[in-house]
């Protein structure tokens, strides 16, 4: 499963689903940064900037699972 961060207006963001939402593709969660109060989006923004080190969006991100999914990912590959 994938964790898309993103914001309305953004056309990366918008191909990043649209390449998603075709058939086959895993699962994905959106998170609009453009729907959350300023004081979230501002938490939001610092947690890309400071704990990612990526300075826009969208933001992708792998959700393996837990450590058993991770295990079988890192076997598989």
């Amino acid at each position: 499963m994938y964790y898309i961060i993103g914001k309305d207006g953004c056309p990366w963001c918008e191909q990043a689903k649209d390449l998603l939402d075709q058939p086959g593709q895993p699962p994905y969660v959106y998170k609009n940064l453009s729907k959350l109060s300023e004081t979230k989006k501002e938490q939001w923004k610092d947690f890309i900037k400071n704990e990612l080190s990526m300075e826009t969006v969208p933001v992708v991100i792998n959700v393996v699972g837990g450590f058993i999914e991770l295990k079988e990912e890192l076997e598989n590959d």
